[in-house]
């Protein structure tokens, strides 16, 4: 078994979500490529570099694959390509589509900059707390015992927008994402909860109508 961190499952957080609030702005570009496999390949690299989130709809002989449970994305930094790595080896001549989504996004973690095109929703980690498993931290997971703890994170979500109107609908579709996630059988995720949607109003230095969403989310995450 391979060891996983938190920063992988923060990575699955946030392509779930620019992989379901539209940007008004559409300023991210998107991308479809179709791969021919060789015979027990396992990495398919990307022809664009700054990728910023892979669809959650990759398919293997048109067969939708799950992302954690079939495949993982290993992402490039800055110009660096980013790859799909498949957890069982394709065959030869199997077909693997993939379609992702490079450039600007609506969504940056942690990130301030002031120059950048509105509207935004800024990804802020909170605090995060480790719950012991069970005896030995050994966790039934898909059938198998292996070690590992729960971690239990808080994240806040800033929506900023020049429209006061726009940046209340952005933030009800981010309370909205946060209430989905639940029921959306993502990898490693057992609990998530929209928590605490507050209206800041007009911020003058941000130049932006402030909207804040809290979300709290719980995570599987094994070690060796």
């Amino acid at each position: 078994m391979t060891e996983e961190f938190i920063f992988e499952r923060e990575r699955d957080m946030l392509d779930y979500f620019r992989n379901n609030l539209a940007d008004p702005e559409n300023r991210a570009i998107v991308a479809t490529e179709t791969f021919t496999a060789a015979a027990g390949q396992t990495e398919f690299w990307l022809g664009q570099t700054l990728v910023k989130n892979v669809r959650d709809t990759i398919t293997l002989n048109s067969n939708t694959l799950s992302k954690g449970y079939h495949y993982t994305v290993e992402y490039g930094e800055g110009k660096d390509r980013t790859k799909i790595i498949l957890k069982t080896p394709a065959l030869l001549n199997d077909i693997i589509v993939i379609i992702y989504s490079y450039g600007q996004s609506i969504i940056e973690r942690e990130f301030s900059r002031t120059d950048v095109l509105l509207p935004r929703v800024v990804c802020m980690f909170l605090s995060g707390t480790e719950n012991f498993a069970a005896l030995g931290d050994y966790m039934d997971v898909e059938g198998v015992g292996q070690q590992g703890s729960y971690y239990d994170a808080i994240y806040r979500f800033e929506i900023r927008d020049k429209y006061a109107t726009r940046a209340r609908k952005i933030a009800s579709q981010v309370f909205n994402i946060c209430r989905k996630m639940r029921h959306a059988n993502l990898f490693r995720v057992n609990i998530t909860r929209g928590t605490d949607m507050q209206n800041f109003d007009y911020d003058n230095e941000k130049a932006a109508y402030v909207w804040q969403v809290s979300l709290e989310i719980q995570w599987e995450v094994m070690f060796n």
